[in-house]
Formats: structure tokens, sequence, C-alpha cells
């Protein structure tokens, strides 16, 4: 069996579109790229689906990882995987606005949580010139207390070296972030700023406070000024709902209710306040159902210390 043939170079491109084709069943996961989450499942489902990532993506070796911990049933973790659990990603890069059959492998990873640790990924591809899948049972990076989840397994692989069309990320040169309450409580100051620009449903802040995310967004979209990229941040979406209430802002007391914590994400590089279920301290209730509206924030720390809106 000859081995797969994975894209080293995606210059090739007028626009790549980058993404990844995730699948899963009987087990929590979250999946990253550059150790930056772009999808979580606390509790037992099951999907197959396609996400774009390309915002997440650098010029050179890529990372994608997934985080496997047992799910949620009732308030806490299952003591251990179903046989038939399963989770597995791919990472992928097509031309903008072409079909999904045009797509070519960059990386993949596969997992079965409750089988033995030496025959746990054999099916991950076999990628020529490209490193196996590696297992780490020991890190256990999943923790919001104080729900324990005792186990985890982290599963891993590099791409080749990748050029992409971007400029190199102003996040990938920003202050490394340290787990220490001063962070904590700064970025929360982040997030309370974004919580007075809901409060006043304030456009022209709110496009201020957003510049960053909106350039980005042009770039990866490919869009020919930056008004379409705040078009599709739609920064109103909730304020012109007739549905959406604002929730108080959730900090001190209200912060360990929901299990918030400071997560460092990005290697080091990204920042959130979150919990295992993705809730960060603004959220919105829709009054009918009393169903959450959960805003996700991603920051970095520039070298003036302060807290930026990159994601």
């Amino acid at each position: 069996m000859s081995d797969i043939q994975a894209v080293t170079d995606t210059s090739e491109y007028k626009q790549p579109y980058y993404t990844v084709q995730i699948s899963y069943a009987g087990t929590g996961a979250e999946f990253r790229l550059n150790d930056i989450p772009f999808y979580l499942e606390s509790f037992s489902g099951q999907v197959d689906v396609e996400l774009p990532v390309s915002d997440k993506m650098i010029s050179g070796v890529n990372e994608l990882s997934i985080i496997v911990f047992t799910y949620i049933e009732g308030n806490n973790p299952v003591d251990n995987w179903d046989e038939d659990a399963r989770v597995e990603a791919a990472l992928y890069v097509r031309e903008k606005n072409t079909q999904k059959n045009t797509r070519k492998l960059l990386t993949q990873i596969k997992l079965h949580p409750a089988a033995d640790p030496e025959v746990a990924a054999q099916e991950s591809m076999i990628i020529a010139g490209q490193k196996q899948a590696v297992l780490d049972y020991e890190k256990k990076p999943w923790q919001f207390p104080p729900r324990v989840y005792d186990k985890q397994i982290v599963i891993s692989r590099l791409t080749h070296n990748i050029k992409t069309p971007f400029s190199r990320w102003e996040w990938q040169d920003g202050q490394v972030i340290e787990d220490t309450e001063e962070n904590y409580q700064s970025l929360l100051e982040a997030y309370r700023k974004k919580y007075v620009i809901h409060q006043k449903q304030d456009l022209v802040a709110a496009r201020k406070s957003s510049y960053k995310l909106a350039a980005m967004q042009k770039n990866i979209n490919y869009y020919d000024d930056i008004e379409q990229a705040y078009e599709a941040l739609n920064l109103e979406e909730s304020w012109k709902s007739n549905e959406q209430v604002l929730f108080e802002f959730i900090e001190k007391d209200k912060a360990k209710q929901f299990r918030l914590k400071l997560d460092i994400i990005g290697n080091g590089k990204l920042a959130r306040i979150t919990s295992d279920e993705e809730t960060q301290p603004i959220l919105y209730i829709i009054k009918r159902d009393r169903i959450t509206v959960k805003y996700q924030y991603i920051f970095y720390k520039n070298k003036q210390g302060e807290w930026i809106y990159i994601m």
C-alpha cells in the first residue's frame, strides 16, 4: 500500500480556502489547529461536518490536535468511553468557492479512545514525509474545577511546512501569556469593555474594538474592502433581535458558578475566559425559550500589554 501524498505548497492556489473535516461519536472533544480551538463537543453526540479554519493557519508547520475526554452525562463526565467511541479530523485546502471534492489533504488524525494505546490511532493515515500522530495520556489539559475530567487523551500531528498567502499574524508576535490572577483580571476588564458596548449598543465602538478581527477576516476571505468584513461579522445581530436579552456580566461568584477560568491557547500567545461548555463573560438569553446565545472571544496581548480582540 503506497503512502498518501499530502499537499506541501498551497501558494499555487489563487485564493486557498482551508478547512477541517471533523467526525466523532460517543466522546467529548475539543478540536484545535495550532492550539487554537475551533469546535467543542462536551456531551455525547455524533457529527460529521466541514469547518473553515483559514484564520488559524500559519505559514510553516501547522499542528492539528484534538483534546479527547469523556462526555458529560447529567452534571459530570462519564467514567469511561464506550468501545465504539471515535474521533477524527482532517485538514484540507481547496480553491475558494470550489466544490468540496476538489480539496486536497494536508494532514489527518483518527482515534478510538477506548482502544489500547498501541492501536488507538492506527487508523490515522500514513502520509508520505509526515510523522505519525502523537498520543499523550498524561497531559490532561481539559480541567474546569470543580468538574473533573479524569479520562483524557490528546492526539496531535504536524503538517509539512506549508506556505500560505497570509502575512504573519499579529498575535504570533504578541506577549507570551502566563496563567496568573493578574492576567485573569485584566482580561476580564477587556471583556467588560465589550459588555458596555453591548449595553449601549454602540456600533461605532463595536467597529473600533473589532477592527483587528475585521482586518483578519478581510484577508482570509479575500474581500475587496473591510466593509465587507464588518458586514459579515454582523455586529448588531443581537441588538436587532426582539428575542434576545443581554445577560448580566459574569464575574466573581457567578463566574465560579459557570466554571469560568483563564484559558491560555495558541501555544501561549492567545487567551480567553471560558468554561467547559463555552460560556464566556458575555451572553444573551432568548426570552421565550431560555436558550443562551454565547459570545466567543479570543484575545492576544500586544507588546504594550493591551488585550486585542482577534478571533
